[in-house]
């Protein structure tokens, strides 16, 4: 019993000695690699939702399948998407010059003789833009723009790909190749389910340049969403370089004369920096890489919204609301984001900058709709002038948003109807002259 009293204080010391080593390793421990912490909290940079890449953005919005007799298509973003990420393996090479002035009939020829895919983009498409998304590679990428991509497989047997990029406002093409290291298995994962996609007809009276519709309605339902209103001051702290102030009216504003008010009607905000007014034309690939970017750091994506479409001599661009892989149009609020671009202090900068501040959100709640056939609607349109006919650039279905008159501040609707575009503006096609009324642009 005389040892217990020291052994008691040896394991004493030990446990103290123990103690005080792991104290001093751990305040002394650096590890050689920290793991990054995703912060969910937004910086003040950061968007308000959800950011997104330029060929989420950048899209085709139509394809165009032409066989020796029927010609098939699709606006469904599963099946577009089917052909874009086979493109994604793609390597395209020898990009050059065809026509710089296309005639109408060599463009009817190249996009839509059989054996033929059309991708439809609803603006024009700079290259170098393209080149981010896919692949070009060639070392000198030029900054023309196409609205058609066509993909001709007839003369596949070698296993190359005819390309041919087509700026059908122009006429000018571009054509380059593609080298397919299995042909076959191409032919069967795109060209075969192609084949089942609805069918699209055309009036050869109607358009320039043969304008392809389904035949059939693409959708019959109205939709009820649910929308919500993002604070104007959440924008405000992204927008102002400085500083803002909060004016009586709820508007914001700084030193440097920049102005920020929220648009009741439209549901929308408005921006604008007087000092980054410039007469100056923009670069077209420059344009839409920096707007996304900036829309990127300054709001985000609150919805889909894909490129619509720019006038790069007045340095203007707009990013358009798609649900269901369909385009949004309203007579009130606004389902457009539209920047004017600009340049200060020697910096490229937003001039105006013009969107929506709600977040449409779906309810689940339908209403069926009758929608007139791509039938009635060519048939409609050709009662216009032969004039005005000739002056139709597209035909589209799409979506109506107005204000639900039940619930004005808190749902909006969604109803089909189609549109066309003339003479630069998109308009729509009533049921009046869908049903055989008056039919006229006077």
């Amino acid at each position: 019993m005389k040892y217990i009293e020291q052994i008691k204080s040896i394991v004493l010391f030990l446990l103290v000695f123990l103690s005080l080593g792991l104290t001093f390793t751990i305040w002394n421990f650096t590890p050689k690699t920290l793991a990054p912490i995703d912060d969910p909290a937004p910086s003040l940079e950061s968007a308000i939702v959800e950011t997104k890449k330029i060929e989420q953005v950048v899209r085709p919005v139509k394809i165009l399948y032409h066989g020796e007799e029927d010609v098939n298509g699709t606006v469904n973003k599963d099946e577009i998407d089917l052909l874009l990420k086979s493109m994604n393996q793609w390597e395209i090479s020898d990009l050059t010059l065809l026509s710089d002035e296309a005639t109408v009939s060599e463009m009817t020829d190249i996009m839509h003789d059989p054996a033929r895919a059309v991708l439809y983009y609803p603006g024009a498409v700079p290259f170098p833009v393209f080149d981010a998304m896919m692949n070009i590679t060639d070392t000198n990428v030029p900054e023309a723009t196409f609205n058609r991509m066509v993909i001709n497989w007839e003369s596949s047997s070698n296993g190359a790909l005819e390309i041919y990029f087509v700026n059908s406002d122009s006429g000018r093409i571009y054509e380059g190749a593609v080298q397919l290291g299995d042909i076959a298995s191409f032919e069967q994962s795109i060209i075969v389910p192609a084949e089942q996609y609805p069918l699209y007809i055309t009036d050869n009276s109607i358009g320039t340049l043969p304008i392809y519709i389904p035949e059939e309605p693409v959708d019959t339902s109205s939709y009820v969403y649910l929308y919500e209103e993002t604070p104007l001051d959440a924008y405000a702290s992204r927008l102002f370089d400085g500083p803002a102030n909060n004016l009586t009216d709820g508007s914001f504003t700084d030193n440097t004369g920049a102005f920020l008010e929220r648009n009741e009607t439209t549901k929308g905000l408005e921006f604008v920096q007087s000092k980054a007014e410039t007469t100056d034309p923009a670069i077209p690939s420059e344009l839409v890489f920096n707007t996304t970017k900036f829309i990127n750091d300054h709001g985000g994506w609150t919805n889909d919204y894909y490129y619509f479409g720019m006038e790069p001599i007045n340095q203007l661009i707009d990013y358009r609301l798609f649900i269901n892989n369909l385009p949004v149009f309203g007579s009130t609020v606004s389902p457009v984001i539209e920047l004017q671009w600009g340049t200060a202090d020697g910096e490229e900068q937003v001039f105006r900058y013009n969107r929506p501040i709600y977040i449409v959100e779906p309810t689940g709640r339908t209403v069926t709709k009758e929608q007139a056939s791509g039938t009635a609607v060519l048939a409609a349109l050709s009662r216009l002038s032969e004039e005005e006919r000739a002056q139709v650039e597209e035909i589209m279905p799409g979506y109506e948003l107005t204000r639900n008159a039940n619930d004005s501040d808190r749902l909006m609707m969604v109803e089909p109807n189609w549109y066309f575009k003339i003479n630069d503006t998109w308009l729509k096609l009533t049921n009046e002259v869908l049903g055989g009324g008056p039919f006229g642009l006077e």
